[in-house]
Protein backbone atom coordinates (compact mmCIF):
# COMPACT_ATOMS: atom_id res chain seq x y z
CA UNK A 1 0.00 0.00 0.00
CA UNK A 2 1.79 3.39 -1.27
CA UNK A 3 0.69 6.62 -0.72
CA UNK A 4 1.13 8.92 -3.25
CA UNK A 5 0.96 12.40 -3.99
CA UNK A 6 -1.79 13.51 -7.04
CA UNK A 7 -1.99 16.49 -8.95
CA UNK A 8 -3.92 19.15 -7.66
CA UNK A 9 -7.45 19.90 -8.37
CA UNK A 10 -10.20 21.69 -7.46
CA UNK A 11 -12.69 20.89 -4.64
CA UNK A 12 -14.58 21.78 -1.86
CA UNK A 13 -12.98 20.46 1.33
CA UNK A 14 -16.04 20.50 4.21
CA UNK A 15 -14.47 19.95 8.14
CA UNK A 16 -16.79 18.47 10.48
CA UNK A 17 -16.32 18.41 14.42
CA UNK A 18 -18.25 17.29 17.08
CA UNK A 19 -18.16 19.74 19.46
CA UNK A 20 -17.70 19.68 23.22
CA UNK A 21 -16.42 15.64 22.67
CA UNK A 22 -14.31 15.99 25.83
CA UNK A 23 -17.11 17.53 28.07
CA UNK A 24 -19.43 14.76 26.98
CA UNK A 25 -17.03 12.26 28.12
CA UNK A 26 -16.92 13.95 31.09
CA UNK A 27 -20.81 13.92 31.52
CA UNK A 28 -21.09 10.80 30.44
CA UNK A 29 -19.34 8.88 33.45
CA UNK A 30 -18.55 5.38 34.35
CA UNK A 31 -18.62 3.67 30.51
CA UNK A 32 -18.34 7.56 29.17
CA UNK A 33 -15.75 5.79 26.65
CA UNK A 34 -17.72 3.46 25.23
CA UNK A 35 -20.79 5.33 25.04
CA UNK A 36 -19.05 7.82 22.83
CA UNK A 37 -17.44 5.61 20.52
CA UNK A 38 -21.37 4.51 20.14
CA UNK A 39 -22.43 8.63 19.68
CA UNK A 40 -19.62 8.77 17.20
CA UNK A 41 -19.76 5.80 15.23
CA UNK A 42 -23.81 7.47 14.74
CA UNK A 43 -22.42 10.82 14.19
CA UNK A 44 -19.99 9.13 11.03
CA UNK A 45 -23.11 7.34 10.08
CA UNK A 46 -25.18 10.38 9.62
CA UNK A 47 -22.49 12.26 8.03
CA UNK A 48 -20.95 9.74 5.36
CA UNK A 49 -24.90 9.53 4.02
CA UNK A 50 -25.25 12.75 3.67
CA UNK A 51 -22.06 13.06 1.96
CA UNK A 52 -21.87 10.43 -0.79
CA UNK A 53 -25.65 9.96 -1.25
CA UNK A 54 -25.57 9.91 -5.15
CA UNK A 55 -22.21 10.37 -5.72
CA UNK A 56 -22.43 14.24 -4.24
CA UNK A 57 -19.40 13.71 -1.94
CA UNK A 58 -15.78 11.83 -0.79
CA UNK A 59 -15.56 10.89 2.49
CA UNK A 60 -11.61 10.83 3.03
CA UNK A 61 -10.94 11.11 6.49
CA UNK A 62 -11.65 10.87 10.29
CA UNK A 63 -10.11 13.29 12.60
CA UNK A 64 -11.26 11.01 15.74
CA UNK A 65 -13.73 13.45 16.40
CA UNK A 66 -15.32 14.69 12.97
CA UNK A 67 -14.23 14.31 9.30
CA UNK A 68 -13.19 15.87 6.18
CA UNK A 69 -14.74 15.32 3.23
CA UNK A 70 -14.48 17.07 -0.38
CA UNK A 71 -16.92 18.01 -2.88
CA UNK A 72 -16.41 19.08 -6.26
CA UNK A 73 -19.78 21.92 -6.66
CA UNK A 74 -20.26 24.59 -3.79
CA UNK A 75 -23.77 24.12 -3.37
CA UNK A 76 -23.88 20.09 -3.20
CA UNK A 77 -21.32 20.72 -0.05
CA UNK A 78 -23.70 23.73 1.55
CA UNK A 79 -26.96 21.91 1.01
CA UNK A 80 -25.29 18.46 2.46
CA UNK A 81 -23.85 20.52 5.22
CA UNK A 82 -27.22 22.27 6.24
CA UNK A 83 -28.87 18.32 5.93
CA UNK A 84 -26.02 17.06 8.46
CA UNK A 85 -27.10 19.96 11.14
CA UNK A 86 -31.52 19.24 10.32
CA UNK A 87 -30.34 15.67 10.98
CA UNK A 88 -28.80 16.37 14.41
CA UNK A 89 -30.49 19.30 15.54
CA UNK A 90 -32.58 17.79 18.08
CA UNK A 91 -30.11 15.17 19.31
CA UNK A 92 -29.37 15.44 23.03
CA UNK A 93 -26.05 14.71 22.89
CA UNK A 94 -24.38 15.11 19.36
CA UNK A 95 -23.54 18.63 18.32
CA UNK A 96 -21.73 19.86 14.95
CA UNK A 97 -19.73 22.32 13.64
CA UNK A 98 -18.82 22.76 9.93
CA UNK A 99 -16.69 24.59 7.89
CA UNK A 100 -16.27 24.99 4.27
CA UNK A 101 -13.82 26.20 1.77
CA UNK A 102 -13.32 25.69 -2.18
CA UNK A 103 -10.04 26.10 -4.26
CA UNK A 104 -7.17 24.65 -5.63
CA UNK A 105 -5.87 21.48 -3.91
CA UNK A 106 -3.29 18.84 -3.64
CA UNK A 107 -4.67 14.59 -2.90
CA UNK A 108 -2.78 11.87 -1.17
CA UNK A 109 -4.27 8.68 -2.31
CA UNK A 110 -3.82 5.04 -0.96
CA UNK A 111 -4.41 1.82 -3.18
CA UNK A 112 -6.95 3.84 -5.24
CA UNK A 113 -8.66 5.84 -2.45
CA UNK A 114 -7.86 9.70 -1.70
CA UNK A 115 -6.94 9.63 1.77
CA UNK A 116 -5.44 13.42 2.97
CA UNK A 117 -6.03 16.71 1.01
CA UNK A 118 -3.58 19.58 1.88
CA UNK A 119 -3.08 23.45 0.84
CA UNK A 120 -4.48 26.72 2.05
CA UNK A 121 -8.02 25.54 1.72
CA UNK A 122 -7.77 22.55 3.42
CA UNK A 123 -6.31 24.65 6.28
CA UNK A 124 -8.95 27.90 5.78
CA UNK A 125 -12.07 25.21 5.89
CA UNK A 126 -10.55 23.76 9.06
CA UNK A 127 -9.94 27.35 10.16
CA UNK A 128 -14.07 28.22 9.16
CA UNK A 129 -14.83 24.83 11.31
CA UNK A 130 -13.45 26.59 14.46
CA UNK A 131 -14.85 29.61 14.04
CA UNK A 132 -18.18 28.25 14.20
CA UNK A 133 -20.45 26.75 16.78
CA UNK A 134 -22.06 23.45 17.85
CA UNK A 135 -25.20 23.32 14.66
CA UNK A 136 -23.60 25.60 12.55
CA UNK A 137 -22.04 25.86 9.47
CA UNK A 138 -19.37 28.36 8.23
CA UNK A 139 -18.25 28.73 4.79
CA UNK A 140 -15.37 31.16 3.32
CA UNK A 141 -16.25 33.88 0.61
CA UNK A 142 -15.83 31.56 -2.35
CA UNK A 143 -17.86 29.02 -1.54
CA UNK A 144 -20.90 31.16 -0.71
CA UNK A 145 -19.99 33.05 -4.15
CA UNK A 146 -20.54 30.44 -5.71
CA UNK A 147 -23.13 28.54 -3.64
CA UNK A 148 -26.03 31.10 -2.91
CA UNK A 149 -26.33 31.67 -6.62
CA UNK A 150 -27.75 28.10 -7.07
CA UNK A 151 -29.85 27.46 -3.77
CA UNK A 152 -33.44 28.34 -2.77
CA UNK A 153 -33.33 31.62 -1.04
CA UNK A 154 -36.54 30.02 0.79
CA UNK A 155 -34.49 27.03 2.14
CA UNK A 156 -31.39 28.85 2.67
CA UNK A 157 -30.40 32.32 4.01
CA UNK A 158 -26.90 33.67 4.75
CA UNK A 159 -25.68 36.01 6.97
CA UNK A 160 -22.24 37.62 6.71
CA UNK A 161 -20.42 37.81 9.70
CA UNK A 162 -17.37 39.99 8.07
CA UNK A 163 -13.33 39.34 8.00
CA UNK A 164 -12.06 37.04 10.83
CA UNK A 165 -8.07 36.40 11.39
CA UNK A 166 -6.37 33.07 11.02
CA UNK A 167 -2.59 33.32 11.17
CA UNK A 168 0.44 36.06 10.64
CA UNK A 169 1.11 36.27 7.41
CA UNK A 170 -2.68 34.39 5.70
CA UNK A 171 -5.02 36.77 4.12
CA UNK A 172 -8.05 37.73 6.15
CA UNK A 173 -11.24 35.32 6.18
CA UNK A 174 -14.54 36.52 5.13
CA UNK A 175 -16.63 34.16 6.43
CA UNK A 176 -20.64 33.56 5.68
CA UNK A 177 -23.50 31.34 7.86
CA UNK A 178 -25.95 29.57 6.10
CA UNK A 179 -29.01 28.86 7.47
CA UNK A 180 -32.40 27.38 7.48
CA UNK A 181 -34.81 30.74 7.81
CA UNK A 182 -37.87 29.84 10.36
CA UNK A 183 -36.21 26.76 11.96
CA UNK A 184 -32.77 28.01 13.16
CA UNK A 185 -31.08 31.34 14.01
CA UNK A 186 -27.10 32.45 12.67
CA UNK A 187 -24.59 33.44 15.27
CA UNK A 188 -24.73 36.69 16.95
CA UNK A 189 -21.01 36.18 16.91
CA UNK A 190 -18.35 33.84 15.92
CA UNK A 191 -15.90 32.58 17.84
CA UNK A 192 -12.43 34.31 16.27
CA UNK A 193 -11.09 37.53 16.55
CA UNK A 194 -12.87 40.07 13.66
CA UNK A 195 -10.63 42.02 11.63
CA UNK A 196 -11.74 45.98 11.04
CA UNK A 197 -12.20 47.23 7.38
CA UNK A 198 -9.81 49.50 7.46
CA UNK A 199 -9.40 50.21 3.61
CA UNK A 200 -10.74 54.22 2.67
CA UNK A 201 -14.40 54.48 2.11
CA UNK A 202 -14.25 55.35 -1.53
CA UNK A 203 -13.19 52.09 -2.62
CA UNK A 204 -16.03 50.31 -0.75
CA UNK A 205 -18.27 52.19 -2.39
CA UNK A 206 -19.20 50.31 -5.31
CA UNK A 207 -21.66 50.61 -7.94
CA UNK A 208 -24.12 48.03 -7.81
CA UNK A 209 -24.06 47.19 -11.58
CA UNK A 210 -19.63 46.55 -10.78
CA UNK A 211 -20.83 43.32 -9.57
CA UNK A 212 -18.77 43.65 -6.84
CA UNK A 213 -19.99 42.96 -3.06
CA UNK A 214 -20.05 45.75 -0.80
CA UNK A 215 -21.41 46.37 2.52
CA UNK A 216 -22.35 50.05 1.30
CA UNK A 217 -23.53 50.94 -2.57
CA UNK A 218 -24.74 53.53 -4.23
CA UNK A 219 -27.66 51.85 -6.71
CA UNK A 220 -29.60 54.14 -9.81
CA UNK A 221 -31.13 54.44 -12.32
CA UNK A 222 -35.01 54.04 -11.17
CA UNK A 223 -34.76 50.38 -13.03
CA UNK A 224 -31.65 49.09 -10.98
CA UNK A 225 -33.48 50.71 -7.53
CA UNK A 226 -36.44 48.79 -8.59
CA UNK A 227 -34.34 45.56 -8.89
CA UNK A 228 -32.94 46.48 -6.06
CA UNK A 229 -35.68 47.03 -3.40
CA UNK A 230 -37.22 43.34 -5.29
CA UNK A 231 -34.39 42.37 -3.66
CA UNK A 232 -34.46 43.61 -0.38
CA UNK A 233 -37.97 42.92 0.01
CA UNK A 234 -37.60 39.11 -1.71
CA UNK A 235 -34.66 38.01 0.88
CA UNK A 236 -35.77 40.29 3.61
CA UNK A 237 -36.53 39.11 7.28
CA UNK A 238 -38.32 40.17 10.17
CA UNK A 239 -39.67 43.56 10.51
CA UNK A 240 -39.34 46.25 7.87
CA UNK A 241 -40.17 49.89 8.34
CA UNK A 242 -40.50 52.57 5.82
CA UNK A 243 -40.00 55.71 7.16
CA UNK A 244 -40.83 58.97 4.85
CA UNK A 245 -40.25 57.41 2.01
CA UNK A 246 -41.99 58.69 -1.32
CA UNK A 247 -45.15 56.71 -1.72
CA UNK A 248 -44.44 57.28 -5.26
CA UNK A 249 -42.40 53.70 -5.71
CA UNK A 250 -45.52 51.75 -4.35
CA UNK A 251 -48.31 53.80 -5.72
CA UNK A 252 -49.16 52.34 -9.19
CA UNK A 253 -49.00 48.80 -9.87
CA UNK A 254 -45.53 48.56 -11.57
CA UNK A 255 -43.54 49.84 -8.53
CA UNK A 256 -45.86 48.42 -6.46
CA UNK A 257 -44.78 45.19 -7.84
CA UNK A 258 -41.55 46.20 -7.62
CA UNK A 259 -41.24 47.41 -4.04
CA UNK A 260 -44.13 46.25 -1.62
CA UNK A 261 -45.22 43.33 -3.31
CA UNK A 262 -42.74 41.12 -2.41
CA UNK A 263 -42.46 42.15 0.75
CA UNK A 264 -46.68 41.21 1.25
CA UNK A 265 -45.64 37.70 0.11
CA UNK A 266 -42.27 37.15 2.20
CA UNK A 267 -43.83 34.89 4.84
CA UNK A 268 -40.28 35.86 6.70
CA UNK A 269 -41.15 39.66 6.92
CA UNK A 270 -43.89 39.10 9.84
CA UNK A 271 -44.36 43.50 9.91
CA UNK A 272 -44.45 45.87 7.46
CA UNK A 273 -44.61 49.19 8.79
CA UNK A 274 -45.06 52.62 7.41
CA UNK A 275 -43.91 56.24 8.77
CA UNK A 276 -45.59 58.93 6.72
CA UNK A 277 -45.67 62.51 6.73
CA UNK A 278 -48.86 63.75 8.26
CA UNK A 279 -47.92 67.33 7.71
CA UNK A 280 -48.51 67.07 3.69
CA UNK A 281 -52.20 66.62 2.97
CA UNK A 282 -50.78 64.88 -0.82
CA UNK A 283 -49.14 61.95 1.36
CA UNK A 284 -53.04 60.88 2.66
CA UNK A 285 -54.01 60.94 -0.68
CA UNK A 286 -51.93 59.27 -2.07
CA UNK A 287 -51.69 56.37 0.37
CA UNK A 288 -55.57 56.46 0.94
CA UNK A 289 -56.40 56.51 -3.12
CA UNK A 290 -53.32 54.68 -4.47
CA UNK A 291 -51.45 52.67 -2.02
CA UNK A 292 -54.34 50.67 0.22
CA UNK A 293 -56.10 50.34 -3.45
CA UNK A 294 -53.22 48.43 -4.80
CA UNK A 295 -53.21 46.02 -1.33
CA UNK A 296 -56.94 45.19 -2.05
CA UNK A 297 -56.40 44.43 -5.61
CA UNK A 298 -53.01 41.82 -4.52
CA UNK A 299 -55.03 40.33 -2.04
CA UNK A 300 -58.17 39.42 -4.43
CA UNK A 301 -55.72 38.60 -6.74
CA UNK A 302 -53.72 36.23 -4.50
CA UNK A 303 -57.36 34.65 -2.52
CA UNK A 304 -56.02 36.75 0.60
CA UNK A 305 -58.78 37.46 3.30
CA UNK A 306 -57.60 40.70 4.94
CA UNK A 307 -58.92 41.60 8.26
CA UNK A 308 -58.39 45.42 8.02
CA UNK A 309 -58.46 48.32 10.82
CA UNK A 310 -58.73 52.35 10.23
CA UNK A 311 -58.29 55.01 12.65
CA UNK A 312 -57.46 58.50 11.69
CA UNK A 313 -53.92 58.74 11.92
CA UNK A 314 -53.49 55.31 11.65
CA UNK A 315 -54.26 51.72 10.56
CA UNK A 316 -53.70 47.86 9.86
CA UNK A 317 -54.18 45.40 7.82
CA UNK A 318 -53.83 41.66 9.39
CA UNK A 319 -51.64 39.99 6.25
CA UNK A 320 -51.95 36.34 7.93
CA UNK A 321 -53.33 35.72 11.10
CA UNK A 322 -52.33 32.43 12.13
CA UNK A 323 -48.53 33.77 11.03
CA UNK A 324 -49.16 37.15 12.65
CA UNK A 325 -48.31 39.22 9.57
CA UNK A 326 -49.35 42.56 9.74
CA UNK A 327 -48.85 45.76 7.07
CA UNK A 328 -49.44 49.40 9.60
CA UNK A 329 -48.79 52.82 9.24
CA UNK A 330 -48.99 55.84 11.18
CA UNK A 331 -49.40 59.56 10.09
CA UNK A 332 -46.88 61.86 12.43
CA UNK A 333 -45.67 64.97 12.23
CA UNK A 334 -42.46 64.79 10.20
CA UNK A 335 -42.10 68.52 9.27
CA UNK A 336 -39.34 69.18 11.64
CA UNK A 337 -37.31 65.79 11.45
CA UNK A 338 -34.11 65.67 9.14
CA UNK A 339 -33.94 62.11 8.86
CA UNK A 340 -33.36 61.17 5.52
CA UNK A 341 -36.21 58.60 3.64
CA UNK A 342 -35.26 54.89 4.41
CA UNK A 343 -36.19 51.47 4.17
CA UNK A 344 -34.92 49.29 7.01
CA UNK A 345 -34.65 45.65 7.77
CA UNK A 346 -34.40 44.41 11.46
CA UNK A 347 -34.90 41.92 13.82
CA UNK A 348 -38.52 41.52 15.35
CA UNK A 349 -38.46 40.76 18.39
CA UNK A 350 -42.03 38.86 17.84
CA UNK A 351 -40.65 36.40 15.62
CA UNK A 352 -38.05 33.44 15.79
CA UNK A 353 -36.96 34.69 12.70
CA UNK A 354 -33.28 35.03 11.83
CA UNK A 355 -32.60 38.51 10.91
CA UNK A 356 -29.63 40.11 8.67
CA UNK A 357 -30.28 43.99 9.22
CA UNK A 358 -30.43 46.28 5.86
CA UNK A 359 -31.24 49.41 4.84
CA UNK A 360 -31.97 51.21 1.98
CA UNK A 361 -31.21 55.77 2.39
CA UNK A 362 -33.05 57.74 -0.67
CA UNK A 363 -30.42 59.69 -2.14
CA UNK A 364 -32.66 61.11 -4.99
CA UNK A 365 -36.74 61.19 -6.65
CA UNK A 366 -37.57 61.61 -9.80
CA UNK A 367 -41.14 63.21 -10.80
CA UNK A 368 -44.04 60.72 -12.45
CA UNK A 369 -47.51 61.92 -13.12
CA UNK A 370 -50.18 59.77 -12.78
CA UNK A 371 -54.00 59.48 -12.48
CA UNK A 372 -55.54 59.35 -9.27
CA UNK A 373 -59.03 57.42 -9.19
CA UNK A 374 -61.44 60.25 -8.93
CA UNK A 375 -59.93 61.38 -12.33
CA UNK A 376 -57.55 63.79 -11.39
CA UNK A 377 -53.90 63.86 -12.14
CA UNK A 378 -51.09 64.15 -9.32
CA UNK A 379 -47.28 64.16 -9.96
CA UNK A 380 -45.54 61.43 -7.06
CA UNK A 381 -41.74 61.06 -6.57
CA UNK A 382 -40.53 57.86 -6.87
CA UNK A 383 -36.48 57.02 -5.96
CA UNK A 384 -33.93 57.15 -8.56
CA UNK A 385 -31.11 56.29 -6.65
CA UNK A 386 -30.94 54.98 -3.24
CA UNK A 387 -27.66 54.05 -0.75
CA UNK A 388 -27.95 50.58 -0.02
CA UNK A 389 -26.42 49.83 3.74
CA UNK A 390 -25.90 46.05 4.92
CA UNK A 391 -24.30 44.85 8.09
CA UNK A 392 -21.01 44.61 8.83
CA UNK A 393 -18.66 47.51 9.11
CA UNK A 394 -22.12 49.62 8.80
CA UNK A 395 -23.43 48.24 12.29
CA UNK A 396 -23.27 52.15 13.91
CA UNK A 397 -25.39 53.50 11.04
CA UNK A 398 -27.93 50.31 10.85
CA UNK A 399 -28.22 51.05 14.86
CA UNK A 400 -28.71 55.07 14.09
CA UNK A 401 -31.33 54.40 11.52
CA UNK A 402 -33.00 51.79 14.01
CA UNK A 403 -33.31 53.95 16.92
CA UNK A 404 -35.21 56.64 14.58
CA UNK A 405 -37.71 53.94 13.72
CA UNK A 406 -38.56 53.22 17.38
CA UNK A 407 -39.07 56.42 18.12
CA UNK A 408 -42.67 56.12 16.44
CA UNK A 409 -43.04 52.42 17.56
CA UNK A 410 -45.68 52.72 20.27
CA UNK A 411 -48.00 53.96 18.01
CA UNK A 412 -48.65 51.70 15.49
CA UNK A 413 -52.13 49.53 16.45
CA UNK A 414 -51.24 46.20 18.63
Amino acid sequence: MVETPSDTCVRVVLFDDMRGSTALRERLGRGGDQTFETLRREHDGIVREAVTRDGAGELIKSTGDGVIALFEKPSVAVARALEIQDRLRDHPHIHVRIGLDVGEVKLASMDGHTVDVFGRHADWAARAMTLADGGHVCVTRAVYTDAASWLDDDAVAWKAHGSYAVKPGDPELEVYEPYRPGATRPLRRLRGEKVADARPARRRRMPAASGGVSTVAVVRPWEAVARDGREFAQKGAGAMYWFRVPLGGVSYPEGFRSFLEPALENARITKVRFVLDGSHEAIRQVWDGLVLPLVDEWAARTGRELEVRREPDRGRVVLDAERRRTLAWVFVDLSREFTPCFKLLVEDLDSEEATESSAQIFLSTAARTVWLRDGTQHVIRIPDAVLRVRAAEHDALLHALNGVANQWDSLFPA
